[in-house]
């Protein structure tokens, strides 16, 4: 048991009188023989009616059992403990405080435990309405997701349904150009709403979903595959990454196989020399039509292909190929 007649007890006492925190004592036998005067401040009540376990008084019934058995726990393991409970303020409201508690030992034993509380009710309070607004926005984004996706379905549905009706074949393959660009527009923002991160999306993932949304518009055209690593990209710099990969599948898709002829499209992603990032779009079809075609691209396609991997930080090239054509995408990290 500390006692008041201690040398350094009054000192103790006007110290902790004079600090920004409500702080009490306990000693040997787990009652407490001290409080402050912001604790005393806070409660409204008497020394007489804190000390002791009186204190427990103003403990909300919900926390009452859960608060004594974390300190009467912590006790007899002699260990530091933290806890948030509710306690009693002057005016009957119920605060959430902070309490934070060790053992201190006089002469090397054991002596009681000494512990601070402050008010943390505005920051749960904080804490709660901005958990309860993100759990709005998220509600409202999934809303928001599911009618964007129906929207870009419906209409890449009906650019394709409108080309398996026109008669000209200028016209159809427009149709299914601009199918494939709603499509890959729309397997961004479902990639960017299933990732864990609306910051940042998984490359790899976002182009393997393209290349398979590739193959699904060209029934019949080409196989197309795709492997890769992981690559964490901007939403901004994958979308337009994803843009001119695109262009050069559709490109591949009608250029690379005329008269029906079957063939094989594949997509790489690599690591590259100094970090770099590399995206290899090869086919065995009949190749370029000349090597410099990425230099003066002629066609709609091609020209957003390289302007769109522009402005991803990235630039264009045609490799050396034995067989059909092989474009690459190098990427700075």
């Amino acid at each position: 048991m500390l006692h008041t007649g201690h040398p350094g007890e009054a000192q103790f006492r006007e110290l902790a009188d004079f600090a920004p925190v409500m702080i009490w004592r306990s000693d040997l036998d787990k009652l407490c023989d001290f409080f402050n005067a912001p604790w005393l401040e806070f409660t409204g009540r008497p020394l007489e009616a804190e000390l002791g376990f009186g204190w427990a008084d103003g403990v909300h019934p919900d926390d009452y059992d859960r608060c004594v058995a974390i300190y009467s726990t912590a006790f007899d393991e002699r260990s530091s403990f933290s806890m948030d409970y509710r306690l009693r303020r002057h005016d009957g409201e119920y605060r959430w405080v902070r309490d934070n508690a060790r053992p201190f030992l006089t002469n090397g034993q054991f002596a009681g435990y000494l512990g601070s509380c402050i008010d943390v009710t505005d920051m749960i309070d904080a804490v709660e309405e901005r958990g309860r607004l993100v759990a709005e926005k998220a509600a409202l984004t999934r809303e928001l997701h599911h009618r964007v996706r129906n929207n870009l379905q419906l209409i890449t549905s009906l650019l394709v349904l409108q080309a398996d009706t026109v008669d000209g074949p200028t016209t159809r393959d427009a149709l299914r150009e601009a199918a494939q660009r709603v499509q890959t527009m729309a397997l961004a923002q479902t990639t960017l709403h299933e990732t864990d991160s609306f910051s940042s999306v998984d490359l790899s993932d976002y182009l393997r979903l393209l290349v398979e949304a590739a193959g699904s518009l060209q029934p019949g055209a080409a196989r197309f595959e795709f492997t890769g690593v992981p690559v964490r990209m901007t939403l901004e710099r994958s979308l337009s990454i994803g843009l001119a990969i695109n262009e050069a599948l559709m490109n591949a898709a009608r250029h690379a196989f005329p008269d029906g002829r079957k063939g094989h499209v594949s997509v790489t992603l690599s690591s590259g020399p100094d970090d770099a990032i590399h995206i290899d779009v090869m086919d065995d079809g009949v190749g370029l039509p000349r090597p410099d075609l990425l230099h003066r691209p002629r066609t709609l396609g091609l020209r957003l292909m390289t302007r769109l991997i522009a402005q991803s930080g990235g630039a264009a090239q045609v490799l050396p190929s034995e067989r059909g054509a092989s474009l690459r995408f190098r990427l700075a990290p």
